[in-house]
């Protein structure tokens, strides 16, 4: 009977019923268990295709290393394929190599679709391997080989790395196509290496794309409070409550990621959205609002308050506006209003594809237009800081009462209380202010005349939210206010209104600047305003050449200018750091008029 190229005899082969049994050899035995057991998949052999039509002949796919039959030895040698260190395709290696490939060429993959063996992978899901009846083991043809053929070698070199290829892009493709498909093109690929490309290349356009977020422009984080040095440390020790306002989806999360990431160890952001606030239906969610206010509060007044407080929310009217800034002067805050730059912030049509509420242009619309009336604030100005707030207080309250006791302020008494020889308490005459600041811009929501122009101004929009250095010169008292006035550098003049101290009569003559002070405090009924009128009185009599009574101080030279107008020039300025921001408070109830009596008519007796 003759034998094929591997030693065994075809009717070992080709019988059905009768398994095949073969003492081992001590040498080979190990590594070839070893070789199946750690790296060779499990894979049907063209051996095993011959042999899988009775039940008898198929592999046990489950059965342990250690419990395989035993193989047949052999007189060739072990094959530099099947060696720990390098596997060729399991396919190949199973297959018994030839003396000359040219006598005998390799057997055809005619395998059906649903039997081509899997490369990564199981074979089968396991209901269906359960059902299966086990079979023999098939001759272990894969250990008896003729010494390698260096062409053959590199043809299998590159089949197994052609195999790995594409395991590896299925896997990372993260594909679930039917096994039968999966198999078919493991199939094309390891029978030509050429089609690897086009494999690899299909399933990566089988793949949907993934949905990339659309992160804001690099100028849409154009912030003070982000780019300036002087600026950050300058609030890193200061409390501060920075509110976020604008549309949904003009980017105000973004921003607030921005801003807790510059101030990671000292910032907390309070997001709307988690107290269930549905800001394009303000009266649906009262109790929303209501939760959030007080988790604000809660974090402004607890004990370990941090830093900076952002709150993330569209504050599109002038109520909720308003409500922060009451917050923030309640518990001596900082109050920051900030809107994203992005470029699309206005913009309904862009909007409605970008917020995750999922309002459509007609609600972004009526969001906008309540927007725009508060998008310029009462006011603009430089706020003082905690600690330069505290200092000034405390300077301006000895200040008032050291004047108090002086003789030479008991003699013009009068012009306070209206009547000679009475004395006037300062203390109680005036009311003091909670919150300092240096107003440079009353802009009465854009009601107030170039209001709108200053709100345009890139100078006043490079420079909102930045922090700098507020000196003060000196302080005066009137029957109506108690102030301080401010010098400016030259860039904080850029700020500062051209017709300032022109639209006052009497004032025109006076430097750019005279204006600037710091309202202090203000008797009964006189609103801040008058301040800085008050100032204006003092430097157009100064001006004028009007010395008036000069008495020393402590703190400096004090001056009295007639009805009651007292200047004290300090020695040393007072250095106040402050924040150029922006104020917003509750609309003011319109009064009733009025109604006219109507005359009793008159009745005939």
């Amino acid at each position: 009977m003759e034998s094929d190229k591997s030693g065994l005899p075809e009717e070992a082969v080709m019988e059905k019923d009768e398994p095949i049994v073969e003492t081992p050899d001590a040498s080979e035995t190990p590594l070839v268990a070893a070789v199946e057991s750690a790296e060779q998949p499990p894979v049907n052999s063209p051996t095993e295709e011959q042999s899988a039509a009775t039940p008898e002949g198929k592999q046990d796919m489950d059965s342990p290393a250690e419990e395989k039959p035993e193989l047949a030895p052999s007189d060739a040698t072990p094959s530099e394929e099947q060696s720990p260190e390098k596997v060729s395709d399991p396919v190949q290696a199973s297959t018994p190599c030839l003396q000359n490939p040219e006598e005998q060429p390799l057997p055809q993959n005619d395998l059906e679709p649903s039997e081509v063996p899997q490369i990564n992978g199981p074979t089968e899901t396991e209901p269906e391997r359960s059902a299966e009846p086990q079979l023999e083991p098939p001759p272990a043809q894969s250990a008896l080989v003729e010494p390698p053929n260096p062409e053959e070698k590199a043809s299998e070199v590159v089949e197994a790395a052609t195999v790995g290829v594409v395991s590896t892009e299925v896997e990372a493709a993260n594909l679930e196509p039917k096994e039968v498909q999966k198999e078919v093109e493991a199939d094309v690929t390891e029978s030509d290496p050429m089609k690897t490309a086009e494999v690899v290349s299909e399933q990566a356009a089988a793949e949907p794309p993934k949905e990339v977020d659309t992160l804001p422009a690099v100028g849409s984080l154009s912030f003070a409070l982000l780019e300036m040095e002087q600026t950050k440390k300058a609030l890193q020790s200061t409390r501060t409550l920075v509110v976020l306002r604008g549309l949904p989806g003009s980017g105000k999360s973004f921003l607030a990621r921005a801003i807790a990431d510059a101030f990671k160890d000292c910032s907390t952001v309070i997001c709307a959205d988690d107290y269930g606030v549905v800001p394009e239906n303000k009266a649906s969610c009262a109790d929303g609002y209501k939760a959030l206010d007080e988790a604000i509060v809660a974090l402004c007044g607890g004990e370990k308050t941090p830093v900076l407080i952002v709150v993330d929310d569209t504050n599109h009217t002038q109520d909720r506006l308003a409500r922060m800034g009451e917050i923030a002067v309640q518990h001596s805050l900082l109050a920051l209003f900030l809107e994203p730059h992005t470029e699309w912030s206005r913009d309904p049509e862009q909007l409605s594809k970008k917020n995750k509420r999922g309002l459509d242009v007609a609600q972004l619309e009526t969001m906008r237009l309540q927007l725009e009336e508060v998008k310029i604030p009462l006011f603009y100005g430089w706020f003082l800081m905690s600690p330069a707030n505290e200092k000034v207080k405390c300077s301006a309250i000895d200040f008032v009462k050291t004047l108090d006791t002086l003789e030479a302020f008991k003699k013009h008494s009068a012009d306070f209380t209206g009547k000679a020889e009475k004395e006037v308490d300062l203390e109680q005459h005036f009311k003091a202010k909670a919150s300092l600041h240096c107003t440079t811009k009353f802009s009465n929501y854009g009601k107030a005349e170039g209001a709108k122009e200053y709100a345009q101004n890139l100078v006043v929009k490079d420079h909102f939210g930045s922090v700098s250095e507020l000196s003060l010169i000196a302080f005066f008292v009137t029957p109506r206010t108690v102030g301080a006035r401010v010098s400016l550098t030259k860039e904080q003049l850029q700020l500062w209104p051209v017709d300032a101290e022109s639209s006052v009569p009497g004032a025109t003559g006076l430097p750019h600047g005279s204006r600037a002070h710091v309202t202090l405090a203000c008797a009964a009924g006189v609103e801040a305003v008058q301040t800085g009128l008050d100032l204006l009185d003092i430097l157009a009599l100064q001006k004028d050449g009007q010395q008036g009574e000069l008495v020393e101080m402590e703190l400096g030279s004090l001056s009295y200018y007639g009805e009651g107008r007292w200047m004290l020039a300090l020695r040393e300025p007072i250095c106040a750091s402050a924040c150029f921001s922006s104020s917003y408070k509750c609309k003011q109830p319109e009064l009733a008029k009025p109604e006219k009596k109507k005359k009793p008519k008159c009745t005939i007796l």
